[in-house]
């Protein structure tokens, strides 16, 4: 697990000096690089442009831009989530929106060293955004339960960042449909709410990957149930194997599909069963029956990496 257990629901909170900060210029960023994350992100022409820092991250280029963005940055920010080192990079567009990308999207072990560099789209409830603080949540005892990241707005109201915390790890669901093929599917979320879905023939060779958004239905962490609506940014198709060629050539398309699904944690077998609620995706589902998803996978499937440039 990635330190985010007990991150609560989102919530709103005032300034203790709002006036001060209300009347405060915007305390962000043109570039950020703490010593101990393993990248660097600036602002350029708008753009937010990334670095790794070490080639452990498993990136294709030593430098990408982040992808996604819905306007123009103007500043950057970056803090802890949860209770670890769980960086986010806050992205503060020019109209006072905000973007979020998590660094546990940029090859983390937990998610099966995937690589995604899609902002999270604009975050729901934040507008007139000027700056940001790190701090504690503290709880009814006077304790910090956890640390997190506040949007504070020009009124010098405080909005706590909310990231997706649930599943913590990459998830692997296998299905034959009867025809003696093996498919595995990798559902990746991740705590910046977008999110990978790849299809593949187990031990053998990738079919697509979609790139996509979430945003929460219903988040019922008491007994572990979450569903999701998802937003499908684009569709990569995986050229046959060997063909260098058209590797090189492939790159990803527009995708449209909308719909939902839900998530139960299932505690015995430490898995998830998802039922989708609609689109046109079954996600692993056959015939209406759940889909049974695991963090342990069980084959040689290469894991997707993809760069969207």
């Amino acid at each position: 697990m990635i330190g985010l257990l007990t991150v609560a629901p989102a919530c709103t909170r005032k300034s203790a000096n709002a006036q001060e900060t209300a009347s405060a210029s915007p305390k962000v960023a043109q570039s950020v690089d703490r010593p101990e994350d393993p990248v660097r992100a600036e602002i350029v022409d708008g753009r937010v442009r990334l670095t790794a820092k070490t080639d452990e991250l498993g990136w294709p280029e030593r430098t990408q831009f982040v992808e996604g963005l819905t306007g123009r940055c103007v500043g950057l920010f970056v803090g802890d989530i949860g209770q670890d080192t769980n960086p986010f990079l806050c992205m503060l567009m020019d109209d006072g929106g905000v973007e979020l990308l998590s660094y546990h999207s940029l090859g983390h072990e937990a998610y099966g060293r995937t690589l995604c560099f899609t902002s999270s789209g604009r975050l729901p409830g934040l507008k007139d955004i000027t700056r940001f603080r790190e701090g504690p949540v503290m709880n009814e005892y006077g304790f910090a339960d956890y640390g997190t990241i506040f949007a504070i707005d020009r009124e010098g109201r405080e909005h706590e960042i909310e990231p997706c915390i649930r599943p913590f790890s990459a998830l692997y669901s296998y299905s034959s449909g009867g025809t003696g093929v093996v498919l595995e599917q990798q559902l990746v979320i991740y705590p910046d709410w977008t999110f990978l879905f790849t299809l593949g023939i187990a031990e053998s060779e990738l079919v697509h990957t979609y790139t996509g958004r979430l945003r929460p239905i219903k988040m019922d962490y008491e007994n572990e149930v979450y569903e999701y609506s998802y937003t499908m940014l684009t569709r990569f198709d995986y050229p046959p194997v060997g063909d260098e060629e058209a590797y090189e050539n492939a790159r990803p398309q527009p995708a449209t599909e909308r719909g939902s699904f839900r998530l139960t944690y299932k505690d015995g077998s430490r898995s998830y069963d998802l039922v989708v609620l609609s689109g046109p995706l079954p996600f692993a589902t056959e015939k209406g029956s759940p889909a049974r998803y695991r963090r342990v996978r069980n084959s040689d499937i290469p894991a997707p990496n993809l760069v969207t440039d």
